[in-house]
Protein backbone atom coordinates (compact mmCIF):
# COMPACT_ATOMS: atom_id res chain seq x y z
CA UNK A 1 0.00 0.00 0.00
CA UNK A 2 1.37 3.40 -0.98
CA UNK A 3 1.46 6.35 1.35
CA UNK A 4 -1.89 8.19 1.51
CA UNK A 5 -1.30 11.88 0.83
CA UNK A 6 -4.90 13.07 0.59
CA UNK A 7 -8.08 12.05 2.38
CA UNK A 8 -11.48 13.45 1.49
CA UNK A 9 -14.28 13.75 4.03
CA UNK A 10 -16.81 12.22 1.65
CA UNK A 11 -14.66 9.11 1.25
CA UNK A 12 -14.61 8.68 5.02
CA UNK A 13 -18.39 9.10 5.18
CA UNK A 14 -18.87 6.33 2.62
CA UNK A 15 -16.46 3.94 4.33
CA UNK A 16 -18.01 4.52 7.77
CA UNK A 17 -21.58 4.10 6.50
CA UNK A 18 -20.83 0.44 5.74
CA UNK A 19 -20.98 -0.11 9.51
CA UNK A 20 -23.82 2.32 10.19
CA UNK A 21 -21.31 4.81 11.54
CA UNK A 22 -21.66 8.55 11.11
CA UNK A 23 -18.75 10.95 10.70
CA UNK A 24 -19.14 13.15 13.77
CA UNK A 25 -16.91 16.03 12.73
CA UNK A 26 -13.23 16.74 13.14
CA UNK A 27 -10.59 19.42 13.36
CA UNK A 28 -6.90 20.26 12.92
CA UNK A 29 -5.32 19.35 16.26
CA UNK A 30 -3.43 21.91 18.31
CA UNK A 31 -0.91 20.99 20.98
CA UNK A 32 -3.43 21.47 23.82
CA UNK A 33 -5.91 19.05 22.22
CA UNK A 34 -3.79 16.14 23.49
CA UNK A 35 -4.03 14.11 20.30
CA UNK A 36 -1.17 11.58 20.29
CA UNK A 37 1.36 11.33 17.49
CA UNK A 38 0.68 8.91 14.65
CA UNK A 39 4.10 7.49 15.41
CA UNK A 40 7.14 9.05 17.12
CA UNK A 41 7.98 12.31 15.38
CA UNK A 42 4.85 12.33 13.20
CA UNK A 43 2.18 14.70 14.55
CA UNK A 44 -1.45 14.31 13.46
CA UNK A 45 -2.72 16.86 10.95
CA UNK A 46 -6.40 15.95 11.30
CA UNK A 47 -8.62 14.25 13.90
CA UNK A 48 -11.97 12.81 12.84
CA UNK A 49 -14.60 11.38 15.21
CA UNK A 50 -16.97 8.53 14.34
CA UNK A 51 -20.06 7.33 16.12
CA UNK A 52 -23.75 6.66 15.87
CA UNK A 53 -26.76 8.90 15.38
CA UNK A 54 -29.75 7.14 16.86
CA UNK A 55 -29.53 3.39 16.28
CA UNK A 56 -27.58 3.72 13.03
CA UNK A 57 -25.01 1.11 14.10
CA UNK A 58 -27.46 -1.38 15.54
CA UNK A 59 -28.02 -3.51 12.44
CA UNK A 60 -24.30 -3.96 11.80
CA UNK A 61 -23.36 -4.41 15.45
CA UNK A 62 -26.18 -6.79 16.37
CA UNK A 63 -25.20 -9.05 13.44
CA UNK A 64 -21.53 -9.10 14.48
CA UNK A 65 -19.53 -11.90 16.07
CA UNK A 66 -18.82 -9.64 19.05
CA UNK A 67 -22.55 -9.35 19.76
CA UNK A 68 -23.13 -13.08 19.34
CA UNK A 69 -20.20 -14.50 21.33
CA UNK A 70 -21.57 -13.40 24.75
CA UNK A 71 -18.12 -12.29 25.91
CA UNK A 72 -17.65 -9.04 27.88
CA UNK A 73 -17.68 -5.59 26.27
CA UNK A 74 -19.13 -6.53 22.87
CA UNK A 75 -19.69 -2.97 21.65
CA UNK A 76 -16.20 -1.85 22.63
CA UNK A 77 -14.67 -4.87 20.91
CA UNK A 78 -16.74 -4.24 17.78
CA UNK A 79 -15.74 -0.56 17.82
CA UNK A 80 -12.08 -1.51 18.19
CA UNK A 81 -12.18 -3.93 15.27
CA UNK A 82 -13.99 -1.50 13.00
CA UNK A 83 -11.95 1.51 14.10
CA UNK A 84 -8.68 -0.30 13.51
CA UNK A 85 -9.82 -1.47 10.06
CA UNK A 86 -10.82 2.03 8.96
CA UNK A 87 -7.64 3.57 10.39
CA UNK A 88 -5.51 1.01 8.55
CA UNK A 89 -7.35 1.78 5.31
CA UNK A 90 -6.41 5.46 5.64
CA UNK A 91 -3.03 4.94 7.40
CA UNK A 92 -4.26 6.75 10.49
CA UNK A 93 -4.09 6.01 14.20
CA UNK A 94 -7.29 4.73 15.89
CA UNK A 95 -8.15 6.23 19.27
CA UNK A 96 -10.90 4.97 21.59
CA UNK A 97 -12.87 6.36 24.56
CA UNK A 98 -12.23 3.10 26.46
CA UNK A 99 -9.28 0.86 27.22
CA UNK A 100 -7.20 3.46 29.03
CA UNK A 101 -5.06 4.69 30.54
CA UNK A 102 -4.27 6.88 28.79
CA UNK A 103 -7.83 8.20 28.64
CA UNK A 104 -8.37 10.41 25.63
CA UNK A 105 -10.46 13.60 26.12
CA UNK A 106 -13.33 12.59 23.85
CA UNK A 107 -15.80 15.00 25.40
CA UNK A 108 -13.46 17.91 24.70
CA UNK A 109 -12.80 16.63 21.18
CA UNK A 110 -16.54 16.30 20.53
CA UNK A 111 -17.19 19.81 21.77
CA UNK A 112 -14.55 21.14 19.41
CA UNK A 113 -15.62 18.99 16.45
CA UNK A 114 -19.37 19.61 16.69
CA UNK A 115 -19.72 22.55 19.06
CA UNK A 116 -21.77 20.51 21.55
CA UNK A 117 -22.49 21.31 25.18
CA UNK A 118 -23.41 19.17 28.19
CA UNK A 119 -27.07 18.52 28.90
CA UNK A 120 -28.64 18.56 32.36
CA UNK A 121 -28.02 14.82 32.48
CA UNK A 122 -24.29 15.30 31.85
CA UNK A 123 -24.11 13.73 28.40
CA UNK A 124 -23.61 15.96 25.38
CA UNK A 125 -26.79 17.17 23.70
CA UNK A 126 -26.87 17.53 19.91
CA UNK A 127 -29.11 20.09 18.13
CA UNK A 128 -30.41 17.38 15.78
CA UNK A 129 -29.90 14.06 17.59
CA UNK A 130 -30.71 15.24 21.11
CA UNK A 131 -29.28 12.72 23.59
CA UNK A 132 -29.50 9.87 21.09
CA UNK A 133 -25.94 9.68 19.83
CA UNK A 134 -22.50 8.46 20.87
CA UNK A 135 -18.85 8.50 19.87
CA UNK A 136 -17.27 5.12 19.20
CA UNK A 137 -13.73 6.08 18.14
CA UNK A 138 -11.58 8.72 16.49
CA UNK A 139 -8.88 8.49 13.85
CA UNK A 140 -5.81 10.73 13.83
CA UNK A 141 -4.55 11.26 10.30
CA UNK A 142 -0.99 12.03 9.16
CA UNK A 143 -2.45 14.25 6.43
CA UNK A 144 -5.12 16.90 6.22
CA UNK A 145 -8.65 15.66 5.65
CA UNK A 146 -10.32 17.81 3.04
CA UNK A 147 -13.74 19.19 3.88
CA UNK A 148 -13.40 19.38 7.68
CA UNK A 149 -14.84 22.45 9.35
CA UNK A 150 -14.52 23.14 13.06
CA UNK A 151 -17.95 24.00 14.45
CA UNK A 152 -18.92 26.98 16.56
CA UNK A 153 -20.77 26.28 19.82
CA UNK A 154 -24.30 25.07 19.11
CA UNK A 155 -27.28 26.43 21.09
CA UNK A 156 -28.04 24.22 24.10
CA UNK A 157 -31.66 23.09 24.05
CA UNK A 158 -31.64 22.75 27.85
CA UNK A 159 -31.35 26.52 28.23
CA UNK A 160 -34.80 27.06 26.69
CA UNK A 161 -36.43 24.05 28.38
CA UNK A 162 -38.34 25.22 31.45
CA UNK A 163 -40.23 21.96 32.06
CA UNK A 164 -37.04 19.93 32.69
CA UNK A 165 -38.79 16.55 32.26
CA UNK A 166 -35.45 14.74 32.38
CA UNK A 167 -34.94 15.75 36.02
CA UNK A 168 -38.41 14.76 37.20
CA UNK A 169 -38.68 11.31 35.64
CA UNK A 170 -36.03 9.19 37.37
CA UNK A 171 -37.67 7.18 40.19
CA UNK A 172 -34.71 7.79 42.53
CA UNK A 173 -33.91 11.34 41.36
CA UNK A 174 -30.42 10.26 40.32
CA UNK A 175 -29.98 13.46 38.31
CA UNK A 176 -30.07 16.95 39.81
CA UNK A 177 -28.91 18.91 36.77
CA UNK A 178 -25.26 18.87 37.80
CA UNK A 179 -24.50 15.41 39.19
CA UNK A 180 -25.45 11.81 38.49
CA UNK A 181 -25.96 9.53 41.50
CA UNK A 182 -24.74 6.28 39.97
CA UNK A 183 -25.07 4.31 43.20
CA UNK A 184 -28.77 5.16 43.62
CA UNK A 185 -29.45 4.28 39.99
CA UNK A 186 -27.77 0.89 40.29
CA UNK A 187 -29.38 0.08 43.64
CA UNK A 188 -32.82 0.77 42.21
CA UNK A 189 -32.18 -1.43 39.18
CA UNK A 190 -30.90 -4.19 41.44
CA UNK A 191 -33.94 -4.10 43.73
CA UNK A 192 -36.52 -3.62 40.97
CA UNK A 193 -35.75 -6.21 38.26
CA UNK A 194 -39.07 -5.53 36.48
CA UNK A 195 -38.70 -1.73 36.43
CA UNK A 196 -39.06 -0.08 33.00
CA UNK A 197 -35.61 1.47 33.59
CA UNK A 198 -34.11 -1.85 32.54
CA UNK A 199 -35.45 -1.22 29.05
CA UNK A 200 -33.91 2.24 28.80
CA UNK A 201 -33.09 5.21 31.02
CA UNK A 202 -36.35 7.05 31.78
CA UNK A 203 -34.61 10.38 32.31
CA UNK A 204 -32.92 10.18 28.94
CA UNK A 205 -36.17 9.13 27.31
CA UNK A 206 -38.02 12.10 28.79
CA UNK A 207 -35.92 14.63 26.88
CA UNK A 208 -38.04 16.02 24.01
CA UNK A 209 -35.06 16.73 21.75
CA UNK A 210 -34.10 14.49 18.84
CA UNK A 211 -37.17 12.29 19.09
CA UNK A 212 -36.70 10.96 15.58
CA UNK A 213 -33.34 9.50 16.62
CA UNK A 214 -34.55 7.75 19.78
CA UNK A 215 -32.78 4.41 20.20
CA UNK A 216 -34.60 1.27 19.15
CA UNK A 217 -35.99 -0.63 22.15
CA UNK A 218 -33.42 -3.41 21.92
CA UNK A 219 -30.59 -0.88 21.55
CA UNK A 220 -31.69 1.08 24.63
CA UNK A 221 -32.12 -2.14 26.65
CA UNK A 222 -28.65 -3.31 25.58
CA UNK A 223 -27.02 -0.19 27.03
CA UNK A 224 -28.91 -0.47 30.31
CA UNK A 225 -27.92 -4.12 30.63
CA UNK A 226 -24.26 -3.24 30.01
CA UNK A 227 -24.44 -0.43 32.57
CA UNK A 228 -25.99 -2.77 35.14
CA UNK A 229 -23.44 -5.54 34.57
CA UNK A 230 -20.53 -3.10 34.78
CA UNK A 231 -21.79 -1.70 38.07
CA UNK A 232 -22.38 -5.18 39.49
CA UNK A 233 -18.80 -6.13 38.66
CA UNK A 234 -17.50 -3.01 40.42
CA UNK A 235 -19.78 -3.15 43.46
CA UNK A 236 -20.46 -6.84 43.92
CA UNK A 237 -23.84 -8.62 44.08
Amino acid sequence: MGYVTRVNRNELVRSASTYGLVLRGGFRPAADDCVPEIQPGQPPLSLVLFGNAGSSIWQAFSASSEFEDKLPDPLDRWSKRVGEALAKQWQGKPLFPFGGPPWHPFTRWAQKAEGLQSSRLGMLIHPQFGLWHAYRFAIAFPTRVEGLEEQAAAPRACDSCSAEPCLGTCPVEAFDGEHYDVASCYTYLQSHPEAPCHRGCLARGACPEGGGFRYRDEHAAFHMERFYLAQRCRRGP
